[in-house]
């Protein structure tokens, strides 16, 4: 009897050695500030508390990595997850839609793609390449089904009181060299809100976190004033609300620098507080995602 229960031991621990340890790795861009990263790392536990609600047991590890910035970086988080025996990953990147970033630099980080010009720019800017065994899978960034579309449809939603006397203007990073699908994607998301609330004008501009608010954001929300009385600025960036651009930017004239939202006073203008987190949606899409691979 003990010779046959050590025989099932044995060939059950073949059977676990030969299936391996999965990993579920979430990426997202990161930041320098700690109250951009902090609602995006909180995804780990929430995507860990979903699955076992879920009874989904199959990934041994679930973790949170940052592409730049800060820690923990995804060098960190795969040597970690080597070490503690995982062969096999599927990263998600929490990115809006196709850009340079989901589609070349993270694959170049995880060692999935090598170009010359873009690991030399990444090792200039301090990131480190991944140096791994493990079979590693790349799922779609978060343009895939309607999950962007729904949250900022809500978050008009709650604004909206008289849509026929209202505006939407939407931000987004955007990418210059994906210029037709980031286009493409926020017009048919503005389309979308337009016919689920009954508002009438939208618009849109690409604002690199912040940095051309100034000029792009404010020229469309300003225009969009002029044609209506209540203009709802929402914004599709991960971790971080349109309001805090409109307060925190500005821009130089004579030497001196003019805060944006000087030219919105008297104006009824709604900037949305959040980013898309800490919406649970994000989560379940990213549980959603991951179920989706393991019953390929």
């Amino acid at each position: 009897m003990k010779k046959i229960f050590l025989i099932l031991l044995v060939l059950i621990s073949i059977n676990s050695l030969a299936q391996g340890k999965i990993g579920l790795l979430i990426i997202a861009h990161g930041s320098p500030s700690e109250q951009w990263n902090q609602p995006v790392l909180y995804i780990e536990n929430q995507v860990k508390e979903l699955l076992k609600t879920k009874n989904i047991s199959d990934f041994d590890e679930v973790r949170v990595a940052l592409m730049e910035f800060n820690e923990p970086s995804i060098s960190t988080v795969l040597k970690d997850m080597e070490n503690n025996g995982i062969t096999k990953i599927y990263a998600l990147p929490l990115f809006i839609a196709p850009s340079e970033h989901s589609l070349y630099d993270i694959p170049t980080i995880l060692g999935l793609y090598y170009d010359d010009g873009i690991t030399n720019k990444l090792e200039e800017e301090g990131t480190k390449m991944v140096e791994t065994k493990i079979k590693i899978t790349v799922g779609p960034s978060l343009n895939y089904k309607n999950i962007i579309k729904n949250i900022l449809l809500d978050k008009v939603s709650k604004i909206s009181t008289n849509p026929k006397e209202e505006a939407i203007v939407i931000l987004s990073h955007g990418d210059e060299n994906f210029k037709k699908i980031w286009g493409e994607f926020v017009d048919e998301t503005g389309g979308y809100i337009l016919g689920q609330t009954g508002i009438e004008y939208f618009d849109k501009a690409f604002v690199e976190v912040g940095q051309s608010f100034a000029i792009d954001g404010v020229k469309a929300i300003l225009k969009a004033s002029e044609k209506k009385k209540k203009v709802i600025v929402i914004g599709m960036y991960l971790s971080m609300g349109v309001k805090n651009m409109a307060n925190n930017s500005g821009y130089l004239m004579m030497g001196h620098t003019i805060k944006t939202n000087k030219m919105f006073e008297g104006k009824n203008i709604y900037f949305e507080e959040e980013g898309l987190l800490p919406d649970k949606r994000i989560t379940e899409w990213v549980v959603d995602r991951a179920i989706e691979w393991l019953n390929k």
